[in-house]
């Protein structure tokens, strides 16, 4: 089979990218011949280090002369410099749309049997507008049912195209019932795919070391919208010496968000680690040195890096953001694996209530304690915890749930 893949943002850097790229590895182990249309900066090079050989990369480069500015990002808040839909000109959305279509025009020429594409956004419809002649497979990230509220303007264009999609694959259950109920389509062209970890990176230690220093760990964009700044306030309340407790945080921010992570790091009693964005193999190997994993998010579509987190044999505490509990199953919460924190109220799908952030930031700290009293007894957690996750989660199901789809498509037709 011949597959193209389209994002419209950078691979690698984001769950979504990490989807994408596993969908790519899992692809060319199957012998699949592959294309992949992706927006990266000018300044990123090939982006190799995320691409399988034989692959043919079809680059819309930003910050040029003919996309003079940042990579529009799916979220506000990116792991790098980014541009907001929705503070995007018209201008800006013309110089958009001319570059993506030149670059799927020549991914034309790869004569694709499925086209994938990332988002159920602006670059879905367009992709179904330009290729009605192929089968089309959305797959739903979470982020842009975000978008639909914060940049509105394109919601008529969005919702047209992306009913239009032959299938769309959604990471859960809840999040189906997201997509059928907001754009309206047929439940039946929705399909769950799940997600997946690489077993050959995410795995447990042999052993964890016990006594001393307790190594918590955050994975993920450095904003307010993940909750950092409520995790380092959290953090700064627990009753402990600084030799008891140290927090890495792995990733990368940017502008007033940023800038309150690192004022409150400095201010925090407690040694604060930051690795930058680091490679899924390095990331695997810092979840195995670590004991905690702290997801504070205030909005979640499926976080893959918390199931990479889970699979490494952490113990977690994380926000209770809707859908959490149904695919991590009730199995890890039976076993103390994983503790959840009420959310405050939102205003919006992922900014709380100003008023709201003392108590669950005292909520945050009280879990993050009971964990780190457990830890102190029991560094390892039960090994059925890897076990759970290795039975029902990997790249090859997704995969395969993917290849099904496709293969049971009607004779083609476009919507």
């Amino acid at each position: 089979m011949r597959i193209l893949h389209v994002i419209a943002q950078k691979p690698g850097h984001t769950g979504s990218g990490i989807f994408l790229i596993n969908l790519l590895r899992i692809a060319a182990q199957r012998g699949h011949d592959q294309c992949l249309v992706a927006g990266i900066s000018a300044g990123d090079g090939k982006c190799g280090q995320y691409m399988p050989a034989n692959l043919h990369f079809i680059p819309v480069l930003f910050e040029t002369k003919e996309l003079p500015f940042p990579v529009p990002g799916m979220s506000d808040e990116m792991p790098y410099p980014s541009t907001r839909y929705r503070q995007m000109t018209d201008e800006m959305i013309r110089l958009w749309e001319k570059a993506f279509i030149k670059a799927l025009e020549d991914a034309a020429a790869f004569q694709p049997d499925l086209i994938i594409v990332h988002h159920l956004w602006l670059l879905a419809a367009l992709v179904r507008k330009l290729f009605h002649y192929r089968p089309v497979i959305g797959v739903c990230h979470g982020t842009e049912l975000r978008q639909l509220a914060s940049a509105d303007k394109f919601s008529d264009q969005v919702l047209r195209g992306c009913r239009r999609l032959d299938r769309i694959a959604a990471l859960s259950p809840f999040q189906n019932e997201q997509i059928e109920n907001t754009y309206g389509i047929d439940g039946e062209r929705i399909i769950v795919t799940g997600s997946g970890f690489d077993r050959n990176i995410f795995y447990p230690p042999e052993n964890r070391e016990t006594g001393g220093i307790i190594k918590a760990l955050y994975a993920g964009k450095l904003s307010a919208a993940k909750g950092v700044p409520s995790l380092l306030r959290a953090v700064s309340q627990l009753p402990l010496t600084r030799n008891d407790f140290q927090l890495t945080l792995a990733g990368s921010g940017c502008g007033c968000d940023y800038d309150e992570i690192m004022a409150l790091a400095d201010a925090c009693p407690f040694e604060t680690i930051f690795t930058g964005n680091l490679p899924q193999a390095e990331l695997g190997q810092l979840m195995r040195q670590c004991h905690l994993f702290i997801i504070p998010s205030f909005y979640e579509g499926l976080s893959l890096v918390t199931m990479e987190a889970l699979a490494s044999g952490l113990w977690v505490v994380a926000s209770e953001v809707p859908g959490i509990r149904e695919w991590v199953g009730s199995r890890m919460e039976e076993l103390g694996i994983i503790e959840y924190v009420s959310l405050p109220r939102l205003r919006s799908a992922d900014l709380p209530i100003e008023e709201e952030l003392p108590a669950y930031e005292k909520r945050l700290a009280y879990g993050i304690f009971r964990k780190l009293e457990r830890i102190k007894t029991f560094s390892d957690v039960p090994s059925a915890g890897w076990k759970e996750m290795a039975r029902k989660y990997s790249w090859e199901a997704v995969f395969s749930t993917i290849e099904n789809i496709y293969n049971d498509l009607p004779a083609y037709k476009s919507y």
